[in-house]
């Protein structure tokens, strides 16, 4: 039977033990892989008072609070699912930001965006700038880490390797710790903003989903390991 690819997975630690169950029920067999965040998420503040005020979720690391009976504006199901268990009444679910900024965009409010220190899109200047209320809260931090050995050589080696990339940030970040993507690594990006930061950075392509969920990402990833097999 051929041998699959390493699966090298920088999200941190739950999130990508959480992507390697599914890809495995998926594909319905374990597959080798490396586990090495490239950032760490740390809370950081106070929790704000969010009396008279919608929020905005774009991640659910920023789901550290009490939101009870608070009007929430998400990014992605899991996002929305934390919001819930924390007492929100969710409004709005969107697969990115850029699709959130067109549903708010002629919804009159006044919001605040729980957020982190990095931010791909900023929506709260997005919004400022369509003349509606809102201010940024960060409520935790992505702390960069640096790759371990292990995941280094598995990146920048002969072997046949599978890296999904689910941020411009992460992209960025994995690409300036290797010195050189190895010639059977096999990219996979969720969305045209990593793919094209990877290659900024590296020189190199990457694939990116049709898609920008969790599911179309381990979609991809399940169907390059079976093309590996087939």
């Amino acid at each position: 039977m051929p041998k699959l690819p390493i699966l090298v997975l920088t999200r941190p630690k739950a999130a990508a033990q959480r992507f390697l169950t599914q890809v495995e029920a998926a594909l319905g067999q374990e597959v080798p892989h490396v586990i090495s965040p490239i950032l760490q998420i740390q809370p950081i503040g106070d929790w704000p008072d969010l009396s008279g005020v919608e929020v905005i979720l774009t991640s659910e690391h920023a789901v550290r609070g009490d939101l009870s009976g608070i009007t929430a504006h998400c990014v992605g199901s899991r996002t929305a699912e934390a919001a819930v268990a924390q007492g929100a009444q969710v409004q709005t679910v969107a697969v990115n930001a850029e699709a959130l900024l067109q549903k708010l965009g002629a919804r009159p409010g006044s919001y605040v965006h729980l957020c982190g220190s990095h931010k791909a899109v900023d929506i709260s200047a997005r919004l400022t700038a369509a003349s509606l209320s809102c201010r940024d809260h960060q409520v935790y931090a992505q702390v960069a880490q640096p790759l371990t050995d292990t995941a280094r050589a598995a990146l920048e080696g002969e072997d046949p390797a599978l890296l999904p990339l689910f941020s411009p940030r992460s992209a960025r970040l994995v690409g300036e710790a290797i010195a050189k993507p190895g010639r059977h690594l096999h990219v996979i990006g969720m969305s045209d903003a990593v793919a094209e930061e990877w290659r900024v950075v590296t020189g190199e392509t990457a694939e990116f989903v049709g898609t920008p969920t969790g599911d179309a990402m381990v979609s991809g990833i399940v169907a390059a390991l079976r093309g590996h097999v087939a």
